[in-house]
């Protein structure tokens, strides 16, 4: 497909945004009816839906585009591509550009964030104007690919090696030992044969260190587990067991799977089986939450998210915040963390368990903000005496 005819393809995914198509369904779509597009084509077009999302304000296409097309024309234009070769009507490519798109819309500061205002205040008062004014640029923009490294079964220098012998460049992550950086080809990392293997696993840096921050020792509960990013994380810095639980099952289909794979030893609890496995000396919870930290993956839920659904995230947290501290022992651990960069899912969250809790003191804390390395996480872990 030329550029001009990806971008055509552009339009249509946006157009079925606009109706109401989550933006994933919404490129599944395009894909089957477009069986001729190769994956390059398919990636090229993904990069260009999102990024069209993350910049959706930016572009002229918040809170409601024109148009699909007038979406995408914002949005290449303050992504500094050229629309001229790209809006030729040669072959696939969209019509030549009407008079009125020639004409750059003007783009406010607030415009700028790509961010609802109700956001920008919020980061603005728990990070002052400069730290807020750098999330929300980063924000903008795609996260980094991220690789954890299995320990039990190979070194960073030997995944290097290996993955760059298959044209994988990637460079060492500085915000956990783990963690490299995918550079080059990253699509390629999962059909990689030591991906199968077991050796690497898809996960942010900064997921990374917060999983390196949970205490490891005696019988250790991942309270919250959903796919088993972090459970396999803690199994394969220790080597030793660990439990994986989740209100919801369905969740956890993947992680016996992924276990196998890595050489972990996960052992998975079902909610009806809980309350026969007694007390654990470390559970950790990795709360539902806004996700805010990770927008930059999700770009369209920082546009769907509400102060409403921060109120009821903040109660979905708290009941399980409670009823995973009765299953801490005594002289045991909790840890909670988000994927979150807002104080009200965050130290908000401390300070009512340290509230409601007088035999928990604080051991660590770490907020780790979007950054070119990683995403946005918080951890905090508690003692229970």
């Amino acid at each position: 497909m030329t550029p001009g005819a990806r971008v055509a393809a552009m339009i249509e995914v946006l157009d079925s945004i606009l109706v109401g198509v989550p933006t994933e369904k919404a490129l599944t779509n395009w894909g089957r009816g477009h069986r001729f597009a190769g994956s390059k084509d398919r990636a090229a077009i993904r990069d260009l839906v999102f990024q069209a999302i993350r910049c959706r304000r930016s572009a002229g296409a918040w809170p409601n585009p024109i148009s699909a097309r007038s979406w995408a024309i914002g949005s290449l234009r303050i992504n500094d591509i050229g629309l001229e070769n790209l809006f030729n009507n040669i072959g696939h490519a969209p019509p030549l550009l009407e008079i009125d798109e020639i004409i750059t819309n003007k783009c406010t500061k607030e415009d700028a964030f790509d961010l609802q205002d109700w956001v920008v205040e919020e980061l603005f008062t728990s990070y002052g104007s400069k730290k807020a004014s750098k999330i929300a640029e980063l924000l903008r923009h795609r996260a980094p690919i991220c690789l954890r490294v299995n320990t039990q079964k190979a070194s960073l220098i030997s995944v290097q090696k290996t993955l760059a012998d298959d044209m994988i460049e990637t460079i060492l992550n500085p915000v956990c030992d783990t963690a490299l950086t995918v550079m080059t080809n990253p699509r390629r990392v999962v059909l990689h044969d030591i991906y199968k293997k077991g050796w690497i696993e898809l996960q942010d840096a900064a997921s990374q260190a917060v999983a390196a921050l949970i205490p490891a020792k005696g019988r250790v509960l991942d309270f919250c587990a959903g796919g088993g990013g972090k459970c396999l994380a803690v199994s394969a810095r220790t080597g030793g067991l660990v439990f994986a639980h989740d209100a919801n099952p369905d969740r956890m289909s993947e992680i016996k799977v992924r276990a196998l794979r890595g050489g972990h030893d996960i052992n998975v609890i079902l909610p009806d089986q809980i309350d026969e496995y007694g007390q654990f000396d470390s559970i950790f919870c990795d709360l539902p939450c806004s996700g805010s930290g990770a927008w930059r993956r999700s770009p369209e839920e920082k546009w769907s998210l509400t102060q409403a659904d921060i109120l009821e995230y903040q109660k979905l947290q708290r009941e399980i915040l409670v009823k995973a501290e009765g299953f801490v022992e005594l002289g045991g651990t909790l840890s909670m963390i988000t994927c979150s960069i807002f104080n009200a899912e965050n130290q908000a969250q401390r300070d009512f368990l340290l509230g409601k809790f007088k035999s928990l003191k604080i051991i660590s804390e770490n907020q780790y903000l979007p950054t070119e390395n990683n995403d946005g996480l918080y951890n905090v872990v508690l003692q229970k005496s």
